[in-house]
């Protein structure tokens, strides 16, 4: 039978249910903190806090539907305990029962505290049954002795609550698995007690966990029956503060520049407890000494701390160059333990000290006449610095105004600091060698000390008297302080003059060789030395005074005591910079603390009056920083040249004086230029002109930028763009040039890139657009269409009416629009009869005059055609105008008459009855038809023959000679018909094409017909005329593409041959000789030259009903226009005009 666990250094209480008799062991847990103790009942149900008037278990292994809650409240208590105290010993803060707590305290833990409870069933029949439950409490902590008693099975378990007391003897006790928890305890077999078998670690056990239960099972059977239980056994081990922080190592060294600002920190590992619960552990850090120069900051982060030194003074390495320090972790409880960091920090040298000598003064005599490479004195200087800031070198200061005969005697070996003879030492009397002597240090901004050395050459073999030199300055050896500023008459020295000498070898005379001092003899008591001038330390620091005493013996002996006089400072000198204008240069666009300049200024003073500080005037705007102990200016922002090309600004000097004295100098900062500026153009394009034929490398123009930069980041070349395909060359100074000569003809402008290049580093550049015009030089003469070789002869009638156009010269110039392409036309030769008029601006060719002939005349004409230009071109053509006689039925009637005046009015009269009758029987025709018109106008547009403009209509009469004759003996029949043609005046261009050629007719398609009337006696009518569908021509193409020209070897003349008016046979003969064209050129109008048989205007404003009256009685005839269009008088040029007259 396998029981319930029993639980130790815990509760356990045994719950019976009133209904069951089978024992369910109760677990209280205790809950660690400051929270109460809490207790399970069953497996899983927490119970309310103690105090509580009910605790609450339930029926765990029973099925669902029977499961039942019991709950069991606190009636009366035996024992020796209290409700109270019972209460009381469940809270791990009360006085009776700490956890952990001493011996003695846990002893009144594990005593027995026995209360009655009363189970009770909350179902509807709830049943009541008294039970006495033991608790014993008991507290056990790790560390423990070997052998230290846990507990007893039997007692806890209640396992002779169910078996007779021979049973209960009879049990044994023994692990039931050899685990590991057989090593750590021990079972009695005969009894059940529990004891530790060693010392048990809970932090080995139950590493970092915050409740340690170690769990096993033991077999308790019995041996006079086969009775056996298995009990689980849960042992909880209780952490002690028996582990202390440590810190991995415990020992450590950091470093710090002595430099460092305050506030600096240094990052420390934090240190470790292995202790398990949270109280145990590291609560707290601190610092020892905590009023050091170095405090502590922890941080609690992640259940850790995060450490760090925090520096709280300025360190100097020269005075501590170490620090040591403890860093100690507390842990909790009420003992707490602690560890410590031993933390060595080492103060990292910055070179801020000089060298110091051990003596300021170094003195010593020297035998004339020691060998060379003896070392008469050795000079020693330290430095408080370390490493390289601490190594010294000793050279003689290159300052000195006799350094070029010091090295012809002496020399110093720069690390010993022995000075050395090199030369030979000759003895002078009063001669001290003065030698000043520079320490120097190697760190990267060394620093410099002096002191002085004095060596006297002794004169060898001589005794002369003893004089000695008392201070009257305490601590003055060998040398007296004395201000600047003491008056004369100060006593500074006692001199005292011994001579065992006796007589005049005794008798003795002293004299000092500074005139800045005197002696003044005291009776018996030897001499005084006194302040004789003003002293200037500035002129001379240091005073070697040597008195010279000499007594009166033969030969005269004498000895001297040297001492120095060290002339104290007074602040009366200001700083003195070494250059009065300092001059600089930087690059622009440097960046901000860029280095400019270091300035320098001496103070003659000593000491704090000689304490130099710089600061900037305001005259510097804020744009430059210097820094006040070293003079370095630099850059506080980034400077544009093409902004300022310089600043001027002024630097302060000032000393540490009181009052302060203080100087200025100037700086003068140049700016230097870098490329960060592309040329630029000051146009935003380029145009030249330049006049066409001109010579190769003719200049055409030169394009220009600027740059804002400065030398060659500034100089500029031109190139021309690589892909340009043009007849220039760009030189590199921006001049353009011509590279052949030039036609406007073939282009008249020229457009290009040019590139702008600086010739700095990296180039930068840009582009412009250039336009190269090319001017024309008129350098082409008229170009001759018409007339040409294969087309020059033109013929008229003899007897066409004077105005009668002829032909028009055809020409044209490629120069340019303007004078050069204007055009005049003049006779050469073959117009001296005057015969001939020709347009001078049209080139129309025109007849004149009349001129009789009775035969076919040919003359041979020339014409010049000239331009307008200022070099005048021009061309001539010659071509043949035959002045044709023709109709000899005409001629013969008039020679037989005799009389041509009267044949003209006969025909005139004639015509004009003739016209009359038609005028007449055409106007009655029309009236007929008005009023069938208006009933058209009401059937729509599209009965009408034209719906939008009315033509005009032009009838030409061309009387026969034998018709004008009238000849009695001709029969109707035998009349020639008239000839008569109709020119409608019709915008539409589809009814009538234009043509562009100005020298072309104006004609009609083919197969238009040609209306005639009909002279027979017969009333006039008409044939021929296509339905009016024809003329509609709905689907002509457009009227450009219906442009007729003439063959090209008849491109301009009107007539080509024959020209005669008789009939040909191919109808309108006379049309050649009929052109009503306005004459510009001609003088008077043309209606006043027009002789009889000219044409007749007639303006027929119902044409429309007209040609559908006439329909299908018009001859089947083709018909041309009758006149060639006229030209526009705007136009200088002879364009024709579209218009039909």
């Amino acid at each position: 039978m396998i029981k319930s666990p029993v639980l130790f250094d815990f509760m356990s209480v045994p719950c019976r249910s009133p209904l069951k008799s089978q024992r369910r062991p109760i677990n209280f847990i205790p809950i660690t903190g400051p929270s109460l103790y809490n207790r399970n009942c069953g497996e899983n149900n927490n119970l309310p806090r103690v105090g509580s008037p009910r605790l609450m278990c339930t029926e765990t292994n029973l099925p669902q539907k029977e499961r039942k809650l019991w709950g069991f409240v606190i009636e009366n208590v035996n024992g020796e305990s209290t409700p109270d105290v019972a209460a009381s010993l469940f809270h791990l803060n009360s006085k009776k029962c700490p956890s952990p707590g001493p011996p003695e305290d846990r002893q009144q833990c594990q005593r027995k505290h026995v209360w009655v409870v009363r189970p009770r069933d909350d179902g509807n029949d709830a049943l009541v049954e008294h039970q006495i439950i033991n608790v014993r409490v008991i507290v056990d902590r790790e560390e423990e002795p070997l052998g230290t008693l846990v507990g007893n099975i039997p007692k806890e378990s209640s396992l002779g609550n169910n078996m007779t007391d021979q049973e209960f003897q009879s049990l044994k006790y023994d692990f039931l698995d050899q685990t590991k928890m057989a090593s750590l305890f021990t079972i009695n077999n005969d009894n059940g007690n529990i004891y530790t078998a060693v010392v048990i670690d809970r932090e080995t056990e139950c590493s970092f966990k915050e409740v340690c239960s170690l769990d096993f099972d033991v077999m308790v059977r019995s041996s006079v029956s086969t009775k056996y239980e298995i009990i689980s056994v849960n042992i909880l081990i209780l952490d002690i503060n028996d582990k202390s922080p440590t810190f991995q190592p415990d020992v450590i060294t950091v470093q710090i520049s002595e430099s460092e600002a305050i506030g600096t920190t240094i990052g420390i590992e934090g240190a470790t407890d292995s202790d398990s619960s949270a109280i145990n552990r590291i609560q707290s850090y601190k610092i020892v000494p905590s009023d050091g120069p170095f405090g502590l900051n922890a941080t609690k982060k992640d259940g850790g701390y995060i450490l760090k030194l925090v520096l709280r003074r300025i360190l100097n390495r020269e005075q501590i160059n170490s620090y040591q320090v403890s860093i100690v972790a507390y842990d909790g409880g009420l003992n707490p333990n602690s560890g410590t960091l031993s933390v060595t920090v080492e103060v990292t040298d910055d070179n801020d000290n000089s060298p110091v000598f051990t003596q300021s003064v170094y003195e010593t005599k020297v035998r004339e006449g020691v060998k060379r490479g003896t070392s008469v004195l050795k000079v020693s200087a330290s430095d408080a610095d370390e490493g390289k800031n601490a190594e010294i070198r000793y050279h003689f200061s290159p300052t000195q105004s006799d350094l070029d005969e010091i090295k012809k005697i002496f020399a110093i070996n720069d690390t010993s600091g022995d000075v050395l003879v090199v030369g030979d030492l000759v003895y002078e009397a009063g001669k001290v060698y003065e030698i000043s002597i520079e320490a120097t240090d190697l760190g990267q901004q060394p620093t410099v000390s002096q002191c002085i050395v004095r060596i006297t050459v002794e004169d060898f073999g001589n005794n002369p008297p003893i004089v000695r030199v008392n201070f009257l300055s305490s601590n003055s050896i060998g040398m007296v302080n004395v201000s600047e500023s003491s008056k004369p008459g100060l006593v500074i020295a006692h001199v005292n003059v011994e001579d065992t000498d006796s007589g005049s070898n005794g008798i003795v005379t002293c004299d000092i060789s500074d005139s800045s001092f005197a002696l003044e003899a005291v009776q018996g008591k030897g001499y005084v030395v006194l302040i004789k001038l003003d002293l200037d330390r500035e002129s001379k620091a240091v005073h070697n005074v040597t008195v010279t005493c000499q007594d009166q013996g033969t030969p005269v002996l004498m000895s001297a005591s040297h001492f120095l006089v060290r002339v104290e400072d007074e602040n009366d000198h200001s700083p003195q910079f070494k250059q009065a204008m300092y001059f600089s240069a930087i690059n622009e666009n440097n960046a901000v603390g860029d280095y400019i300049v270091q300035v320098l200024a001496v103070d003659d003073d000593v000491g704090i009056n000689a304490a130099i500080r710089y600061q900037l005037h305001s005259d510097s705007h804020n744009m430059f920083a210097i820094n006040p102990e070293t003079g370095v200016i630099t850059a506080n922002l980034r400077f544009d040249r093409e902004t300022n090309l310089f600043y001027k600004f002024t630097v302060i000097a000032m000393d540490g004086g009181s009052p302060p004295q203080s100087s200025t100098a100037s700086v003068l900062l140049n700016i230097s230029d870098i490329n960060d500026n592309p040329p630029v153009f000051e146009v935003a394009e380029f145009q030249f002109f330049v006049m066409e034929n001109s010579d190769p490398n003719t200049n055409i123009g030169s394009v220009s930028a600027t740059d804002k930069d400065e030398g060659k980041n500034g100089d500029i070349m031109f190139t021309l763009s690589p892909n340009s395909q043009v007849p220039f060359m760009v030189h590199t100074d921006g001049s353009i040039v011509s590279t052949k000569s030039l036609d406007r003809e073939l282009s008249s402008k020229y457009s290009f890139k040019v590139w702008a290049h600086d010739l700095g580093t990296p180039s930068l550049s840009s582009q412009i657009m250039v336009n190269v015009l090319v001017g024309d030089s008129n350098d082409n003469a008229p170009i001759i269409v018409y007339p040409s070789t294969e087309n020059n002869s033109m013929s008229i009638s003899y007897l066409a009416p004077v105005g009668s156009p002829i032909a028009s010269i055809k020409a044209y110039d490629l120069d340019e629009e303007g004078p050069n392409s204007q055009l005049e036309y003049f006779f050469n030769n073959g117009n001296e009869l005057d015969i001939f008029y020709i347009g001078k601006n049209t080139g129309k060719i025109s007849l004149k005059k009349t001129y009789h002939v009775n035969m076919d005349v040919t003359f041979a004409v020339s014409v010049i055609v000239r331009d307008k230009g200022d070099n005048r071109r021009s061309n001539t053509t010659n071509f043949y105008i035959v002045l044709k006689y023709s109709n000899g039925t005409i001629v013969e009637a008039l020679e037989d008459n005799g009389n041509k005046n009267i044949v003209i009015t006969v025909i005139i009269v004639c015509f004009t009855i003739l016209i009359s009758a038609v005028i007449f029987t055409i106007i009655c025709i029309l009236c007929r038809q008005d009023k069938k018109l208006k009933k058209s106008h009401q059937q729509g547009p599209e009965k009408r023959f034209y719906d939008e403009k009315i033509p005009e209509v032009i009838m030409e009469v061309t009387p026969d000679i034998s018709g004008v004759l009238c000849n009695p003996g001709d029969t109707p029949s035998k009349k020639k018909k008239k000839e008569v043609s109709f020119t409608l005046n019709e915008e539409n261009p589809d009814m009538f094409p234009a043509h562009n050629n100005p020298g072309f007719d104006r004609a009609l398609p083919q197969n238009s017909p040609t209306l005639q009337p009909d002279y027979d006696g017969a009333p006039t009518t008409f044939q021929g005329l296509p339905p009016k569908s024809q003329y509609s021509l709905p689907n002509r193409p457009p009227v450009h593409k219906q442009r007729q020209h003439l063959p090209s070897t008849d491109n301009f003349s009107d007539s080509s041959g024959d020209t005669t008016t008789a009939d040909s046979g191919r109808g309108g003969s006379d049309l050649d000789l009929s052109h009503p064209q306005r004459q510009d050129d001609m003088g008077s109008e043309y209606a006043k030259l027009k002789p009889p048989g000219s044409l007749h205007k007639v303006h027929l404003p119902h044409f429309d009903n007209f040609i559908q009256h006439t329909h299908g009685h018009l001859k089947s005839q083709p018909y041309s226009a009758l006149y060639p269009p006229t030209t526009n008088s705007n136009s200088s040029s002879g364009e024709w005009n579209p218009s039909y007259v």
